[in-house]
């Protein structure tokens, strides 16, 4: 398996993700130029850039947790979810903090349902607000991190990859047809908040596309680089093609009976092919490891919890048009509250996060 301390490229595909993220969501922040909105509209999609970061976490985490079984011969369920808190849970609440202290100080507000979904991590299911809309990925993730790992450890798949391959193939199955069932509407309003467009269900075949690759990875590391050395830039001109046709058709607003079910599955996979080639050959792969990139990668977890605020109209909080609630002002801004965040918050916590750890593991 790979032998560095972090694997290469992933930072600057978690650079390029933010990077979807905050060029479509500039598009409707205040001073936003009409003549870009075309060009924006074209190059920037957050759902696609959202997409990529589930990926990246569902192979992050599971290869966190086959090599803590491959070294150790258990996983510690109790270690892995203090990992993850301390990972997301202190910038998630200072944010939600903030939040709270603008529903007091000033005329924004959001209902107590709301409220409930963003303590409890079930945005994705309950009525949002634009402020706090964007946590129902970390909702997803969370939701993620609480399933995966109990089923590892209870049914034992972490010992047995072919029943492990066989559990991530559901995802990759019921997503498509909970996508399609989502666009009609045509669910049972008891079910209705299951089957919305950011629930669980519509997402975790791009967390089960990760964790398949991870699994894939650890165990059949030669084989997997042979053929895509074999295959060289084929490779990537395949993934990049089952990203971009779902991407173009949905840009011409041709959705139908590819892009709705199988758009997005198509966009994991073909984002896992460029993942493991830059992990594997990362020479190919440089801008994506320029100091630079990687660094915005680093921050890409407090730029996209504390960009919300900045790309709010600033008239919902009883503001006037400030530089750091327009455009361009506001991505400056979003990156220099991330920046404080992250060495603020983040990074002290890494050295804790260390100690809960089993294993030696080449983790990010």
């Amino acid at each position: 398996m790979i032998k560095s301390a972090r694997f290469p490229s992933l930072d600057g595909w978690r650079a390029l993700s933010i990077i979807l993220v905050l060029g479509a969501h500039s598009k409707i922040v205040a001073g936003f130029p009409k003549r870009l909105d075309s060009a924006f509209g074209w190059l920037f999609d957050g759902d696609l850039g959202v997409r990529f970061f589930f990926v990246i976490s569902g192979f992050l985490i599971t290869h966190l947790l086959f090599q803590e079984y491959i070294q150790t011969g258990s996983i510690s369920l109790r270690k892995f979810y203090i990992r993850r808190a301390l990972r997301i849970l202190p910038v998630y609440f200072v944010y939600l903090l903030v939040v709270f202290l603008l529903q007091i100080f000033t005329s924004w507000h959001q209902p107590p349902i709301t409220w409930i979904g963003n303590l409890t991590f079930t945005t994705n299911f309950l009525p949002g607000t634009w402020t706090t809309g964007h946590l129902w990925s970390l909702a997803v993730e969370e939701q993620f991190y609480l399933l995966w790992p109990l089923l590892l450890v209870l049914i034992g798949l972490s010992g047995n990859e072919r029943r492990a391959l066989y559990i991530l193939c559901i995802p990759v199955v019921v997503s498509p047809i909970c996508r399609v069932i989502s666009y009609l509407k045509i669910s049972p309003a008891i079910f209705h908040p299951f089957l919305q467009g950011y629930s669980f269900l519509n997402y975790f075949d791009s967390l089960a596309v990760g964790c398949i690759t991870a699994i894939l990875l650890t165990k059949h590391e030669p084989q997997i680089s042979s053929v895509l050395n074999k295959l060289n830039l084929k490779a990537s001109f395949g993934g990049l093609v089952l990203i971009l046709i779902p991407y173009v058709l949905s840009k011409l607003w041709l959705v139908g009976i590819f892009t709705v079910p199988l758009g997005p599955t198509f966009q994991a996979i073909g984002f896992t092919i460029l993942l493991l080639q830059s992990i594997l050959s990362p020479q190919f792969f440089k801008p994506l490891n320029w100091p630079i990139i990687r660094n915005m990668g680093i921050l890409s977890y407090s730029i996209y919890i504390w960009q919300m605020i900045f790309c709010s109209n600033p008239q919902n909080f009883g503001f006037s048009k400030h530089w750091f609630m327009s455009w361009p002002g506001w991505l400056l801004a979003a990156c220099l509250v991330a920046t404080l965040s992250y060495y603020g918050l983040e990074k002290p916590l890494m050295g804790l996060r260390a100690r809960f750890r089993k294993a030696k593991t080449t983790l990010n």
